[in-house]
C-alpha cells in the first residue's frame, strides 16, 4: 500500500503545479503527511491535526517524517509523533503547518480563489521553486547559489520568463503559458 502511496507523494512533490491542502475536518496518519507534502495549506477554523501512528502501534509513513521534521523542525516533530498530540487549526498555524485558518463555511471558497490566482501565475517560475527548495536542507550555500544560478537562467530565457520581464518594462500584467 505504501509503494503507490509513496510514488504519488514524490510525484505532487516535484510536480510544477503548486498543491494546495484544503483542511476541513481532522488531518490524521496519512491525512498529516497531505498537509505536510503539500505546498501550501490552509484550514478551516475547526481543523484539527495529529499523527495518531504511534497511537496504534506503527510509525509514520506518506513522507510525514521528512517533510514534517523539515517545517515544524525535528523536536516538534518528534512531540506529534511521540504523544499523538492534537492541534488546532490555530496551533497548526502558529507552527507553521498551515499557512492561513479560514472560516469553515468559506474554505472552498478561499482555496478555490487560491487555485485560480496560481493556475493564472507562472507555472513553470513555480516548479522551478519548488525543485529550489526541495534541494536547500541537502546543498551547501554554494550549491545551492549554483542551483539557484541555472534555475533563472532557465526561467529567463523561458516563454514565460520574457513574458515576464517585457510585461515588466511594459508596466502591464503578464500573461503565462506555463512554458
Amino acid at each position: 500500500m505504501t509503494t503507490y502511496f509513496h510514488m504519488a507523494v514524490s510525484r505532487f512533490a516535484w510536480m510544477r503545479a503548486p498543491l494546495i491542502a484544503a483542511v476541513n475536518g481532522v488531518a490524521a496518519g496519512a491525512g498529516l503527511s497531505v498537509v505536510a507534502f503539500s505546498d501550501l495549506a490552509i484550514a478551516a477554523d475547526t481543523a484539527t491535526f495529529t499523527s495518531a501512528y504511534t497511537q496504534v502501534g506503527l510509525t509514520p509513513d506518506g513522507s510525514s517524517s521528512y517533510f514534517l521534521s523539515r517545517i515544524l523542525g525535528t523536536r516538534r516533530t518528534m512531540e506529534l509523533f511521540l504523544t499523538n498530540r492534537t492541534l488546532s487549526a490555530e496551533a497548526a498555524a502558529e507552527w507553521g503547518l498551515v499557512n492561513r485558518i479560514v472560516p469553515a463555511n468559506s474554505l472552498t471558497k478561499e482555496v478555490g480563489e487560491l487555485a485560480a490566482q496560481l493556475a493564472r501565475g507562472p507555472t513553470l517560475a513555480f516548479g522551478g521553486v519548488k525543485k529550489l527548495l526541495q534541494m536547500a536542507p541537502n546543498d551547501s550555500l554554494e550549491s545551492q547559489m549554483e542551483r539557484e544560478t541555472r534555475m533563472i537562467v532557465d526561467m529567463a530565457t523561458s516563454i514565460d520568463g520574457k513574458e515576464g520581464i517585457r510585461a515588466f518594462v511594459e508596466k502591464r500584467k503578464p500573461t503565462f503559458r506555463g512554458e
